[in-house]
């Protein structure tokens, strides 16, 4: 049964990319709680591992980071630009609360917009520019946004908690990947004894197949990598079987094509043992090959000659929002079968 208490920290927490201070505090303390050394690395990787862990051993990763935004500068009025930090959907912005964090604490705003009484019939019909909308904290100048403590670079998340939807679900911002950071720390605790080194990685939203889990591994060497992310789903109106044929409620998926192939392509004797290890434990997964997107396999499979990469993604509806859903079924057949995966021989 999935710990929604502990899923809704890990949720709730604040952490864009470069900025997971707060997500890294509690998977520090989560890990250390099971029993296993961890410590963050130069690059602010989260590495937890038993003392007796051997050269070639599995490594399991989860990112930590969420999309967010970052202070481009405050206007006179105290208004404040910002620039993107991953990939946003500009509408997802449109009259958004979101947390700044400044050196004197976290602060709140709003993204504020134009009200439809004063738009001009051709406006309700132009696309949104993120250059033009800005963020309200309350101040009434420049000065004013100063004193609050806001400076140019300022890391900016958005405000949402985690709910549950009619028991079954949860919904709330950065499920991609704090869900893959809650299926870590559950099946870490399953896994104690196993040659495994458990990875929750920093900058993946913002990498160009590289940064966080490229590092790890390069350091570790791996015999091979798990990525455990989110799986876009298409069951869902706005989508069809030609977008996505992952669905809630069926299970795990697993990815064996990321970014039309200029990302991870799964490694073949590693895509068949764990599709073995799948069948034999009797957990259904969902299988597919996406188009654009990709996960940190995409970042490690090229790492030092080459690491036998594959993700494993919870089914999420619309990721790269404040609103993901998840099932809670998935999210424990997940954990089901990154324990099986992680107990198996896979060479």
């Amino acid at each position: 049964m999935v710990d929604i208490k502990l899923l809704a920290r890990l949720s709730n927490a604040f952490g864009i990319p470069s900025q997971e201070g707060e997500i890294r505090e509690i998977m520090m303390g989560e890990f250390r709680k099971i029993g296993y050394d961890a410590h963050v690395d130069r690059f602010g990787n989260v590495v937890a591992k038993e003392k007796k862990v051997k050269e070639g051993a599995l490594m399991l990763g989860a990112h930590m980071d969420e999309i967010g935004l970052m202070v481009k500068f405050i206007n006179d009025k105290g208004f404040i630009r910002f620039i993107k930090v991953g990939g946003i959907d500009n509408r997802v912005l449109l009259n958004q609360r979101v947390v700044v964090r400044t050196a004197k604490g976290k602060i709140y705003g709003v993204i504020g917009h134009k009200p439809p009484h004063m738009q001009k019939r051709e406006e309700a019909k132009e696309s949104i520019d993120n250059k033009q909308l800005f963020i309200d904290i309350g101040a009434a100048s420049r000065k004013d946004a100063e004193a609050m403590g806001v400076a140019v670079g300022d890391p900016i998340c958005f405000d949402m908690e985690l709910k549950t939807l009619n028991g079954k679900l949860v919904t709330g911002k950065a499920l991609d990947n704090r869900v893959g950071c809650y299926v870590l720390l559950e099946a870490a605790k399953k896994l104690r004894g196993k040659n495994i080194v458990f990875v929750g990685t920093a900058q993946e939203e913002v990498s160009t197949f590289g940064k966080g889990a490229a590092l790890s591994a390069y350091h570790h060497l791996p015999a091979a990598f798990v990525a455990i992310d989110t799986a876009i789903a298409g069951d869902h109106p706005e989508m069809s079987e030609d977008d996505s044929i992952v669905h809630l409620g069926k299970g795990p998926a697993l990815t064996l094509v990321e970014a039309g192939g200029m990302g991870n392509i799964a490694d073949e004797k590693l895509r068949a043992r764990i599709m073995e290890v799948a069948k034999k434990a009797k957990i259904a997964l969902q299988i597919e090959v996406i188009e654009g997107g990709a996960t940190d396999a995409a970042s490690v499979y090229n790492v030092r000659g080459g690491i036998p990469s594959i993700a494993v993604g919870v089914p999420a509806r619309y990721i790269h929002s404040n609103v993901s859903v998840c099932s809670l079924k998935d999210i424990d057949k997940t954990i089901e079968f990154v324990v099986k995966v992680g107990s198996a021989k896979l060479d």
